[in-house]
């Protein structure tokens, strides 16, 4: 089974769809992971949580959304309202103009996304979060790290089981051993060996003009495609 891992979308529909034609994704036998971020910032919020949403629907376990900061802070809405400021001044006013646009309230979404994304997902050799990771398993991470670290990225202190991560946008994917040093661009449409420790960030700012990034894992290898 394929996996194909996307970075932060935030409301960039086109650029979602056109990517995933390009890996000719199959619904009905690829896996398909988001690291988070499926909102904010764009003008297609509803849209991309709508294709999601039916995807999750179809595929069901093989359609995994890990949360990312921007979905936390909708969610921390429906028992803090003070959070509907930091949630505006991240984009969330464009989320609440999509929603609406289409007759819909994204705050009603809330119950949906609690129960349909995960802090983080394990897969064969490898695991996803959306920013960072300091205790190679997951669940022995604070949310605040797996939602909005970004020293693991900037300081390349992380060297435990491969983590792909986004959060942080890139110009390019990025390979991090965790040894300080900078870390290593990945090449596109290039078949590699999937490192067993370090992370790899896919977020490459597509919402700031940008690409959108997909990791496609094959056993143990992976490549990388942009849209």
């Amino acid at each position: 089974m394929r996996t194909i891992i996307v970075g932060d979308i935030h409301g960039c529909i086109q650029e979602l769809t056109g990517l995933l034609m390009k890996l000719e994704f199959n619904q009905r036998e690829d896996r398909l992971v988001s690291l988070g971020d499926l909102m904010d910032r764009g003008k297609a919020a509803y849209e991309v949580f709508s294709f999601f949403r039916q995807l999750k629907l179809e595929m069901k376990e093989r359609c995994i959304i890990v949360r990312g900061n921007h979905e936390q802070m909708l969610i921390d809405i429906a028992c803090d309202r003070q959070m509907k400021r930091l949630w505006h001044m991240n984009g969330g006013r464009e989320t609440e103009k999509s929603f609406f646009l289409h007759g819909r309230k994204a705050q009603t979404h809330i119950p949906w996304l609690e129960k349909n994304t995960v802090f983080y997902w394990i897969g064969e050799g490898y695991q996803c979060v959306h920013a960072g990771i300091i205790e190679e398993k997951p669940e022995k991470n604070s949310l605040d790290t797996l939602l909005w670290d970004r020293d693991a990225i900037t300081e390349n202190c992380y060297d435990k089981r491969l983590t792909i991560v986004g959060h942080t946008p890139l110009w390019d994917p990025i390979y991090l051993r965790g040894d300080g040093r900078s870390g290593e661009i990945l090449s596109y449409r290039k078949r590699m060996e999937l490192p067993q420790t370090g992370m790899i960030c896919i977020d490459t700012g597509c919402v700031f003009g940008g690409k959108l990034t997909a990791m496609v894992v094959e056993g143990e290898e992976f490549w990388l495609e942009r849209e």
